[in-house]
């Protein structure tokens, strides 16, 4: 059995997925395979990917039609043969130690999940930013963690057909079931930051639909009861994240909006042991108000954060 199956996915990345790809291919770690599973490229990814294919046999391509990075993922997982699970981004960076650094600590810990460090950059890998992950919780995003297979089949995890928030389900699934997730401090991920990325793209309403999706899977496997509380707290971050993050007034009007649909499905309100009080409060507001204007007259009354909902720079 390989040790490591690295899944990546590609889409229209013809200017920069070789980098990509040579940093897997110059890791220090051996016993590793790579599957580039494309999402229907319209560019000269194509042609990059099969040349390397064709010079390293252990790279496996996949070329599909186009219907997201979540459908890409889940058929890419299938030719997996690896004891650990990655699924990595065509336009990131990787350092040359993070394959042999992830193996090594979730072997030694005998973990089910292993996270890692990540640091941004724009354009150049040169231009490094602020370090990325300094969260006391794990993210809901895929490409920092190492996963034991055998975790994902046991649970029939799969990747979400959203446009964006896709890895949301899957990933935060992972983590409620896996008997022991550890950290490690080093920075081998190195994200870029791309204007018409998935990430950048985000469409507010994929992650309630993704959350209800989360919530589904843990019913589905009779898990929900034991998860409930940490799936509640959980929502609560992401909500309020979600809603700082929206760049427009217009955008946070919908997420208010969103939040008081959803929350007939996701029953945060009934929450019994709240983790992230500003989220809760936050949140309590937004359900209940008829509309954005009462939303914040109501915020700003509860004295919990000013969030500049009206201004001019919107």
């Amino acid at each position: 059995m390989i040790r490591v199956s690295a899944i990546l996915t590609t889409y229209n990345l013809e200017n920069i997925i070789s980098e990509t790809i040579n940093s897997l291919i110059g890791q220090s770690f051996s016993d590793f395979e790579i599957i580039i599973a494309d999402d229907g490229s319209s560019d000269s990814t194509v042609d990059i990917i099969k040349k390397y294919a064709q010079k390293f046999d252990f790279i496996k391509p996949l070329f599909l039609p186009h219907k997201g990075c979540g459908s890409a993922r889940n058929e890419g997982y299938k030719l997996a043969s690896g004891k650990y699970i990655l699924f990595l981004d065509g336009d990131d960076v990787f350092d040359c130690d993070f394959l042999y650094n992830m193996y090594k600590k979730i072997e030694e810990e005998k973990a089910d999940i292993v996270i890692c460090n990540s640091k941004e950059f724009v354009g150049s890998i040169k231009n490094i930013k602020k370090t990325h992950f300094h969260s006391e919780y794990p993210i809901g995003w895929a490409w920092d963690k190492m996963i034991r297979k055998s975790l994902i089949d046991e649970y029939n995890l799969e990747f979400s057909n959203l446009s964006s928030s896709n890895d949301l389900s899957f990933v935060y699934s992972a983590l409620f079931l896996s008997k022991k997730t550890v950290k490690i401090p080093d920075c081998l991920v190195y994200r870029r930051l791309r204007d018409n990325s998935v990430s950048s793209l985000r469409d507010e309403k994929n992650a309630f639909i993704a959350l209800c999706e989360l919530k589904q899977k843990l019913l589905e496997i009779n898990k929900f009861q034991e998860f409930e509380n940490d799936f509640q707290n959980i929502s609560l971050r992401l909500i309020l994240w979600i809603f700082n993050s929206s760049k427009s007034k217009e955008k946070r009007k919908k997420v208010l909006e969103y939040i008081r649909y959803y929350e007939n499905l996701l029953n945060i309100l009934e929450i019994k042991n709240i983790k992230y009080k500003k989220c809760f409060e936050f949140y309590k507001i937004a359900a209940k108000s008829k509309n954005e204007i009462d939303f914040y007259i109501n915020y700003l009354a509860a004295k919990i954060i000013k969030i500049p909902y009206f201004s001019n720079k919107n």
